[in-house]
């Protein structure tokens, strides 16, 4: 299964470096604009299924993609919304600065935030069950930053530092039902 993992566009949160998690932020204009944009990153793939967060910034970012792909087949797809692909929890950290979580996290306080562990878990099973459904197809998931580097890192497909997942940012995975192998990152 070819996997197309995206990051949502754009929101006033991520524009004023604040901590989202599940706060249902929306796409701002630019984020639009990224989400628009973004088509062209998947254009060369025929998609036969597509998911997002139940998130409206994940699910209008994956509309926005298919819609402008290029592709009359994609347009046509259903966004089918799963809760696994929702933003990892930062409890009492969201709408907290990101300097102010940077340094709580620096002392070592968790404030009830979702352990990247049980987040990338999550996403895994996520992607096992999805292999199931449809073993020889590629599928369109699109979600968030923080979900993205916890899974990526924590299932040891590649280590990814916070911050580095960028707006509608593309990577691509090839999954046999066992291991996940990367072929393109933050595109």
């Amino acid at each position: 299964m070819r996997i197309i993992l995206a990051r949502h566009g754009e929101t006033d949160y991520n524009k004023n470096k604040l901590v989202q998690g599940h706060t249902d932020i929306p796409l701002n204009e630019e984020g639009i604009r990224q989400g628009i944009a973004a088509g062209k990153k998947i254009e060369g793939y025929t998609i036969d299924v597509a998911y997002s967060s139940t998130l409206g910034r994940a699910f209008d970012t994956a509309r926005y993609m298919l819609d402008n792909s290029n592709s009359e087949d994609n347009k046509k797809l259903a966004v089918i919304k799963d809760k696994r692909l929702i933003e990892k929890s930062y409890g009492e950290y969201e709408g907290v600065s990101f300097a102010e979580y940077g340094a709580g996290l620096k002392a070592g306080e968790t404030r009830g935030m979702e352990l990247d562990s049980d987040a990338a878990d999550r996403v895994e099973a996520f992607f096992k069950e999805k292999h199931e459904e449809h073993p020889d197809k590629t599928i369109l998931a699109v979600c968030h930053g923080g979900l993205i580097r916890s899974f990526l890192t924590q299932k040891g497909i590649k280590e990814v530092g916070r911050g580095v997942i960028v707006n509608t940012s593309v990577s691509v995975l090839e999954y046999d039902g066992n291991k996940f192998e990367l072929i393109e990152f933050n595109k």
